[in-house]
């Protein structure tokens, strides 16, 4: 009897074993897939722009003033040189460069199921995580992804890597989890420039929670600063300032105008935006286009937030839940498709309880992810939301919803 039993719990965790690299394989066929029958066929404008300037003239330019390219700083740098990588590596044509690009982040995509596995595996057992793994690989939105020209997937790769060192790391202040956790941080900081802030707060949190000692506290910050340096010293050389990317007025502004809705408004053509138009084309044509251009914005999206305090505040809780949720008033083509606003409703209501649950337990762990939700939340919900964000919040949203559920679950069995 007892070798009988012996040998149904090796047959359970043989089929566990071979569940994993299943899941695996579905993900990467289903993203194959997928690309095959929806992609870009173009990369769009700014993207276009820059790596061609990259390519041609070694220049990370999106504007030219008499016949002379001049340094931007409009845009993060990472998804250009993810881009202009590719295209040195390969040295593919125009339609296989694409190709190529898809492969590389189906690649990518492929491998945060893993990511997103052993995650989950810090708080669900095997099977939960396998089953959770499942349902994160399958959503439409993460499947698709892949075969956009957008940073956001790899955002998610970045930042599913960084959940997990900086869990790794609160538990065992290793040099390999100090160095790898680091290294990602400035690679996502150089990716999306809010990132700064999360980094930030996240790091001293942990450090004030006694989770890192002051001596990795430094070797992660110097680390982080010796990745993006070399971008924030090339920037300072030609525009005498430190900073990474110089369109957080721009961004303010668009969803912070009178015309902002949640995906914002940046139609200059509106008579609303006439005086404003006319600041923006008068501006001297120099290097500093970009600075002074993107600083007009952030004195207009001040101006307007200093004036209406009360709508600006009702727009951002809008915003917030619309994150969280699903935006009711989406102008996003597809956005309201059965096949992304079914998952991603279903998602988002069952991981609101599942979020106060997660929080209340007396584990570390659960307060750095919630924590980690809700910055994420509340620096977007400042500026304005794009369909694809959703993507920076789900995997969180789907360890919280099968929290409610497994929470539930276990109440019920009590009953």
């Amino acid at each position: 009897m007892k070798k009988k039993i012996n040998q149904i719990l090796d047959n359970q965790i043989d089929i566990k074993n071979y569940l994993l690299p299943n899941l695996i394989v579905v993900s990467l066929l289903l993203r194959i897939l997928t690309v095959y029958f929806i992609k870009d066929t173009h990369i769009e404008h700014e993207w276009n722009v820059l790596l061609n300037n990259l390519i041609e003239h070694k220049s990370y330019s999106l504007y030219s003033f008499n016949g002379k390219l001049v340094p931007s700083v409009l845009m993060p740098p990472m998804y250009a040189f993810f881009l202009y990588s590719i295209k040195v590596i390969t040295s593919f044509d125009k339609s296989n460069f694409l190709y190529a690009i898809f492969f590389v982040q189906i690649i990518l995509s492929t491998y945060t199921v893993y990511l997103f596995y052993q995650i989950n595996q810090i708080f669900f057992s095997k099977k939960l995580s396998l089953i959770n793994s499942f349902i994160f690989s399958i959503f439409p939105l993460n499947v698709i992804i892949c075969g956009q020209i957008s940073s956001a997937g790899l955002q998610v790769f970045f930042s599913l890597l960084f959940l997990k060192f900086l869990l790794l790391l609160i538990n065992k202040e290793s040099k390999k989890n100090i160095l790898i956790f680091s290294v990602v941080s400035g690679l996502l900081i150089l990716l999306r420039g809010e990132f700064l802030l999360i980094f930030s707060f996240i790091i001293f949190f942990i450090f004030f929670k006694k989770k890192i000692t002051l001596i990795n506290l430094i070797k992660s910050l110097m680390v982080v600063v010796l990745i993006i340096s070399p971008y924030l010293i090339r920037n300072y050389i030609h525009f005498h300032e430190i900073v990474i990317v110089k369109s957080v007025g721009y961004n303010l502004w668009k969803g912070n105008n009178q015309l902002s809705k949640v995906e914002g408004y940046e139609n200059l053509e509106r008579v609303e935006f006439s005086e404003l138009k006319d600041k923006v084309n008068n501006l001297k044509k120099d290097k500093y286009y970009e600075i002074k251009r993107d600083n007009i914005f952030l004195d207009e999206a001040i101006y307007n937030l200093s004036k209406k305090p009360k709508h600006y505040f009702n727009l951002f809780i809008k915003k917030f839940f619309s994150y969280y949720f699903v935006n009711i008033n989406s102008n996003y083509k597809n956005y309201y498709n059965f096949f992304h606003i079914l998952p991603v409703a279903l998602i988002s209501l069952l991981s609101f309880p599942g979020l106060f649950i997660f929080y209340r337990v007396n584990k570390f762990e659960n307060k750095c992810l919630s924590i980690y939700l809700l910055l994420n939340l509340v620096i977007f919900s400042i500026f304005f939301l794009l369909p694809r964000y959703k993507l920076i919040i789900l995997p969180i949203q789907i360890i919280m919803a099968l929290y409610f559920l497994e929470y539930l679950i276990k109440k019920m069995k009590k009953v």
